[in-house]
């Protein structure tokens, strides 16, 4: 079934309370779904909605498949669907969660996630799957809006809490599709792109996730003060200005002036003077 007799059958009305802008161009569609090489994966899809980018997901033979969808109308969609045989998952094991994302751990191992997310839940579900979930994906392809990504690749030229954790957690990041306003229904007011992460298998940066994690969120809590202040509540005023002394960094810089290799041998200071 095309769009149009989808919306039509179903009387499907984007929910705004949702953020749901609905990606409705098919060669995009096919371009995210063919970009990773699925068969044989165990695949993660957040917010499928009425399953345009699963038809195309299911056509390249995934092991499995877990729909995560808040919404229990587009669930309803969704077993309609299949009971009319108009979607085929006897090749793939399948599954449905309605279920918020951030509650959502997958115990697959060997997983990729792929996402075509509402706008204002982008980060946290970037920062659930980099940090949060123990059982982390190998790789993820996220629809998303333009801005975050240019935070994301610090277009500005200043390090971000999203780009500072995406850079800790991912080895690779890049851009793979640019999507138009025009290409979604109904057409959100900014553009977007498909962005392709790679994760890390291990993190040999001589510092945890949880001292990284912690350390940087004090760091930006008040990010137009100056660094040495806004690390005053885990270390005194001497030793961090020691510290900066030492590692030749400027004692008026901010936290966004930092990237990641800097930050890394600030925190391992940081912990050693603890």
């Amino acid at each position: 079934m095309d769009h149009k007799s989808i919306f039509k059958k179903y009387n499907i009305s984007p929910k705004k309370s949702l953020g749901q802008n609905f990606l409705i161009d098919d060669a995009i569609l096919e371009k995210i779904a063919s970009y990773l090489n699925l068969d044989s994966k165990n695949v993660v899809e957040v917010g499928p909605w009425y399953w345009a980018l699963t038809e195309k997901i299911l056509t390249k033979n995934p092991v499995s498949l877990s729909l995560v969808e808040l919404d229990l109308n587009m669930i309803r969609i969704i077993e309609d669907r299949i009971k009319n045989n108009n979607l085929k998952t006897e090749k793939t094991k399948f599954e449905i969660k309605n279920i918020d994302v951030l509650k959502y751990f997958p115990k697959q191992k060997n997983y990729v996630v792929v996402a075509n997310i509402p706008y204002y839940i982008t980060s946290p579900i970037l920062r659930h799957f980099f940090f949060e979930t123990p059982n982390k994906p190998s790789e993820m392809l996220i629809l998303m809006q333009k801005d975050v990504w240019d935070k994301i690749r610090k277009f500005d030229g200043k390090s971000s809490l999203l780009s500072l954790f995406a850079d800790f957690a991912c080895e690779e990041i890049k851009e793979i599709i640019k999507v138009w306003k025009n290409n979604f229904l109904p057409a959100p007011k900014v553009e977007s792109s498909v962005l392709y992460f790679k994760l890390r298998e291990s993190k040999d940066f001589w510092i945890s996730e949880k001292d990284f994690f912690e350390i940087i969120k004090i760091a930006f809590a008040q990010k137009r003060k100056k660094l040495t202040s806004n690390l005053l509540p885990i270390i005194s005023k001497e030793k961090i200005e020691k510290i900066f002394n030492d590692l030749g960094f400027n004692q008026n810089s901010r936290a966004e002036d930092l990237d990641l290799e800097k930050w890394i041998e600030l925190i391992i200071k940081i912990k050693e003077a603890s």
